[in-house]
């Protein structure tokens, strides 16, 4: 059985996301030392979800331990995708927190505003997570019936 935030295609999911913008920034720094230890970071994560597609074709079991959370959408893509400006939105938050905490004179207001923003973006997170796992469990259960 696979665990929520460990190896999950929604983990594995989150966790290229969350590297490849951090790729992003090594790049946009031009730490190429840094960048290039990332690359192998993503190819890696990318075979580990290959090989779990393969897995779950193969078998047609998806079997997953979820966080209790509530469902409201159903469709992979469109979670996929708010999985990705959720975690965007914790990096610019963060960003925005070590901007402030490092600052001459930080601002509270501003330090409050990134931490409900993080916050709500992390819950997000998760309910997008559980939502690609329910998704992915009922595509195997669909698969093993034809």
């Amino acid at each position: 059985m696979m665990i929520t935030n460990l190896d999950t295609l929604s983990a594995l999911f989150d966790r290229l996301i969350s590297e490849r913008i951090k790729l992003f920034f090594f790049e946009k720094d031009g730490d190429t030392e840094k960048a290039q230890h990332q690359e192998v970071v993503i190819n890696e994560i990318k075979g580990r979800v290959a090989n779990l597609f393969e897995k779950c074709l193969k078998s047609g079991e998806y079997d997953y331990l979820a966080e209790k959370r509530t469902f409201k959408s159903s469709d992979v893509v469109e979670e996929l995708e708010q999985l990705v400006v959720n975690d965007i939105l914790v990096g610019e938050s963060d960003r925005g927190v070590l901007a402030e905490i490092t600052s001459d004179e930080p601002d509270i207001n501003s330090l409050i505003t990134h931490a409900k923003r993080m916050r709500k973006a992390n819950e997000e997170r998760s309910i997008n997570k559980n939502n690609i796992d329910k998704i992915m469990a009922g595509l195997s259960q669909q698969k093993q019936k034809t």
